[in-house]
């Protein structure tokens, strides 16, 4: 029973080693972090503070829409359903906030 185990026992190795094939060849494995490091984060953390500040200042009905497509992550689809309006009108007033918002932060940009 014990040969048994041992002989089905799986090979651990390191991930820092190079892993060697069947024909003789090694291969480095390379494992990226996709995290942000903790600065970086900060600075999106911030980021986003900074524009949740901005987005405040714009009119109600384009405060929900920017709201519900770039912090909620909505599709135009979905906003047009939630607000029970036409696709093209979730369209054109998003395309409105948008120029507010560039209108109230283009002197800012090296801040944001």
């Amino acid at each position: 029973c014990i040969d048994f185990i041992r002989k089905n026992k799986i090979k651990t190795m390191s991930i820092d080693s190079a892993v060697k094939m069947g024909d003789g060849d090694e291969i480095q494995l390379e494992f990226r972090d996709n995290d942000l490091n903790p600065a970086d984060t900060t600075i999106k953390n911030q980021k986003i503070e900074i524009m949740r500040h901005v987005v405040s200042r714009l009119p109600d009905k384009y405060q929900r829409l920017v709201s519900l497509r770039y912090f909620d992550e909505l599709s135009y689809e979905e906003i047009a359903t939630e607000l029970k309006a036409p696709l093209g009108t979730v369209k054109a007033q998003l395309h409105r906030a948008r120029e507010l918002l560039y209108d109230m932060v283009k002197d800012k940009k090296e801040f944001i």
